[in-house]
């Protein structure tokens, strides 16, 4: 028993410190559109998600999450960005036995009609007249298998489609996470890579090479007691600092659960305005009527606005 404690303990703490080991490449990356979840639980939970088992929001942050869902399951995300974005989901479990579950994932994001502009000879913007649009999406296909009663490991293959006005790219990514169970059933602790791939088509004929956003994470989930449930997640991705985001899931009926969440990379989005305490906070609920869950979650952005998901899950 607690050669098993020890190992589950030393396994976080690993993770935790190749966090810091990772190559810190300043700068912004491409198709950025991996990095969006489409998850109203996951988002007023700050996403601190990698750690929870048994769960359809495996697909996006550990494809090893997937395994011991109940049933069937598929849900559909609708997703208000800032500036009039548009964006949505829908995702589909089937388990093929007791030691497998396969999924998939369709992602899409629409940035609606842009102006077109040029600069002047005096660096002013100058209205074109014209517009153009922007849009994204991402195909996913995951696979997660029982290993042994301490480890569950998953795959998912992702392609990615980018479009802005004519111009169009796309890669090729793949995710891959794993699950321990400790002897203590009530903590989980997940690990996983994110977006580890290559660039398949480019923008312009000079094949200019775009950074996938590669992340590495780690989380670890703890059940207070049946109605309670608390994560923390700690990931880096390429360009951005680490992050540290916790969670706590409340059922407070069997009904109704109640969430909330903070993340800190909520610096970036700090302007110097009246709600910048507010950024990077996060709040949601759930409605559970039999086969049924309707989640809702809001995250702020402090005087950039707040991102508002609706996700439908149906268990068949």
């Amino acid at each position: 028993m607690l050669l098993r404690k020890i190992v589950s303990l030393s396994l976080f703490v690993l993770c935790v410190c190749a966090l810091f080991g990772i190559n810190d490449n300043a700068g912004t990356t491409g198709f950025n559109n991996l990095q969006i979840i489409y998850s109203a639980k996951a988002m007023s939970m700050a996403q601190a998600m990698t750690g929870i088992n048994a769960t359809i929001d495996g697909l996006q942050f550990n494809p090893a999450a997937i395994l011991n869902v109940d049933g069937i399951k598929a849900n559909t995300t609708f997703s208000s960005y800032l500036v009039d974005t548009n964006g949505g989901a829908m995702h589909l479990l089937v388990p093929g036995g007791d030691y497998v579950t396969f999924g998939m994932q369709l992602h899409y994001l629409n940035f609606g009609q842009i102006d077109r502009t040029e600069i002047t000879q005096n660096n002013e913007y100058l209205d074109m007249g014209e517009t153009f649009g922007a849009s994204n999406m991402i195909f996913g296909l995951t696979a997660a298998r029982y290993i042994n009663p301490s480890i569950d490991m998953g795959v998912t293959l992702k392609y990615i489609y980018d479009k802005i006005d004519s111009y169009s790219a796309s890669a090729v990514v793949i995710d891959a996470g794993m699950i321990h169970h400790p002897f203590n059933e009530k903590i989980k602790v997940g690990v996983a890579v994110r977006n580890l791939g290559a660039q398949v088509s480019y923008y312009t004929k000079d094949e200019y090479p775009e950074k996938l956003p590669f992340t590495f994470a780690a989380g670890l989930s703890y059940q207070i007691r049946p109605s309670v449930l608390a994560a923390i997640d700690i990931s880096k991705p390429t360009g951005p600092d680490l992050t540290v985001r916790f969670g706590v899931d409340y059922k407070i009926h069997p009904m109704l659960n109640l969430r909330a969440g903070y993340s800190n990379n909520s610096s970036n989005w700090k302007t110097g305005g009246t709600w910048d305490w507010a950024s990077g906070l996060t709040f949601g609920t759930g409605f559970n009527w039999k086969d049924y869950v309707l989640d809702y979650g809001l995250a702020s952005y402090g005087d950039l606005g707040f991102i508002n998901q609706i996700s439908v899950t149906l268990k068949f």
